[in-house]
């Protein structure tokens, strides 16, 4: 279970009800996920943006305001948002982005979070922030320490290729990831990426978070082909 269920006694009537998603829920945010991306890269490559150099906030707002247009489309159970602050678990850092239901009298707290990086990272000294960042800020430790995801079993990460290919940072994210299991104890390798469909415009993969307090988090990972 995501989310423990309230009771719904009538002692209970007066206060939000959370609910647990279900695997359909997840899967079809999962598939949302994935469907968001031609509109994406529709957009991003049009006329309508003229700022060149697109910061991760910058690409975030975009893939947001087109998965937002398909969920209205297809009428999904679910809405999305920006920079989720967490007032349920009280996580310590704000997700970029979320998902909740869309239930009236329904909790909105987060069915799923998603940290984004841009690959590379944009300054030499963050190159490894898509893992482990400058004040313990990485994409994946953020998920690891509970800054992002406490109280969920499924988050993702939405990484925008900008260099290479998806290939070269799976080989260099799970490389990091490796030699951190092997010099920190709170780290360990099976915790590398595994890829599960790839083509030209996105690679997804999922993984596994070790936690300190928490069990294990699920990670799915789609990576967006920007570069074109």
């Amino acid at each position: 279970m995501i989310i423990d269920e309230y009771s719904n006694n009538k002692d209970n009537s007066d206060k939000p009800i959370v609910t647990d998603p279900s695997y359909e829920h997840l899967s079809k945010i999962n598939e949302l996920m994935k469907d968001t991306v031609n509109n994406f890269l529709l957009y991003l490559h049009s006329d309508f943006i003229k700022k060149e150099n697109l910061s991760e906030p910058d690409l975030t707002q975009t893939y947001i305001t087109q998965a937002t247009i398909l969920i209205r489309k297809k009428e999904y159970p679910f809405n999305i948002d920006k920079e989720y602050h967490d007032i349920y678990f009280l996580s310590k850092g704000n997700s970029d982005f979320y998902f909740y239901p869309n239930e009236q009298g329904v909790s909105t707290s987060s069915i799923f979070s998603v940290e984004s990086k841009r690959l590379p990272a944009p300054e030499k000294h963050r190159e490894k922030e898509y893992v482990i960042g400058e004040n313990m800020n990485g994409g994946i430790e953020r998920y690891k320490i509970e800054k992002h995801g406490k109280g969920l079993d499924v988050c993702g990460m939405l990484g925008f290729i900008e260099k290479e290919e998806s290939n070269y940072w799976l080989t260099q994210i799970n490389e990091w990831i490796e030699e951190l299991s092997n010099s920190d104890s709170f780290w360990n390798k099976d915790e590398i990426l595994n890829e599960n469909e790839k083509n030209d415009n996105y690679s997804y993969f999922n993984s596994i978070s070790h936690r300190q307090t928490e069990r294990d988090l699920t990670l799915y990972h789609l990576w967006v082909n920007i570069k074109n």
